[in-house]
């Protein structure tokens, strides 16, 4: 989904429109540099002249991958898992960091049984 804007027409504000259709706007001559644009989500307006929306549209059209999980399970959800994952790795360091002497002299054992039936 593209992003949103508003543009002031200095009689109006008008939108929201897409990034796109403020281009179209601009080459058709209805709006100019000058224009005062703000994003949808954003109370800060801009000048169009400092507005990148080929940048903008790129990042809306090839988001990150953090983007499109959040996108599909919320941001909450993603957070959650994240917090799950380091727990049950922190979890999982701390067993191994416990019995890796003990895996080691079962290995050594089973080696020299192998050893010894040869």
């Amino acid at each position: 989904m593209a992003r949103s804007y508003y543009y002031d027409t200095g009689e109006s504000k008008k939108g929201p429109v897409s990034g796109n259709d403020l281009v179209q706007l601009r080459a058709a001559g209805q709006i100019g540099e000058d224009t005062w644009v703000r994003k949808a989500d954003s109370s800060t307006w801009r000048r169009l002249a400092d507005v990148d929306l080929r940048e903008e549209e790129e990042q809306e059209a090839n988001p990150s991958l953090w983007r499109l999980f959040a996108r599909a399970f919320g941001w909450r959800t993603l957070a959650l898992f994240i917090a799950v994952m380091v727990v049950i790795i922190a979890l999982a360091i701390g067993v191994l960091s416990f019995a890796w002497p003990i895996i080691l002299v079962l290995i050594l054992v089973w080696a020299l049984q192998r050893i010894s039936r040869d």
